[in-house]
């Protein structure tokens, strides 16, 4: 992990244990709390709450759903993989030392399959806070908490997709019923 996830990752960590500490819930799923933070902060930091909200409950009302994953992480990841060359070309490593990797642009969330580094960036190289993304990683993980602790109310009515309206029109858009529109992010379902 770099330098810069890591102390993202810390402050989550901390956010975690203050959260449960304050409101007497028990501590939730790291790896899950992980996958949710994160989907929140990529698919959704330049919103609002309410937009973080909206984007994160989509994924609670996917793994609710039979046609989906039962796990935040299983619903994030959903898509097609392929196995690294770094493992493929041994043939006698066990599976479970495999390495997968998500096909680009195939997945459910954009950001996952992109091919890009998923960093987290709170403060410079030099040390120095980056104030914007600093708040939005902390209102994910919020976010993620609330979720992960049932704290909260669909505020999207059973949405199961949703797309950028300011950055792309999706092909399969024309498919489901528009429900609701929260800052760039239009909410659909069947």
């Amino acid at each position: 992990m770099n330098p810069i996830n890591e102390i993202a990752m810390k402050l989550l960590m901390a956010l975690s244990l203050s959260y449960s500490a304050d409101t007497g819930l028990p501590a939730v799923n790291t790896q899950e709390l992980i996958c949710l933070a994160k989907n929140t902060y990529f698919e959704s930091r330049a919103e609002s709450m309410q937009g973080k909200m909206a984007t994160a409950n989509v994924v609670r009302n996917r793994v609710e759903s039979p046609d989906f994953p039962n796990s935040y992480c299983g619903v994030i990841k959903e898509g097609p993989v392929r196995e690294s060359w770094k493992t493929r070309k041994d043939p006698n490593l066990p599976a479970e030392q495999r390495i997968y990797i998500p096909r680009k642009h195939r997945c459910q969330f954009s950001w996952w399959c992109d091919g890009e580094k998923d960093t987290i960036w709170i403060q410079y190289m030099n040390g120095t806070h980056i104030e914007a993304n600093m708040t939005a990683w902390r209102d994910s993980v919020n976010v993620a908490l609330m979720i992960l602790n049932g704290q909260t109310k669909d505020n999207t009515n059973g949405s199961l997709y949703y797309y950028a309206h300011n950055l792309v029109y999706p092909h399969w858009a024309e498919e489901y019923q528009t429900v609701k529109v929260v800052g760039n992010h239009t909410f659909m379902k069947p």
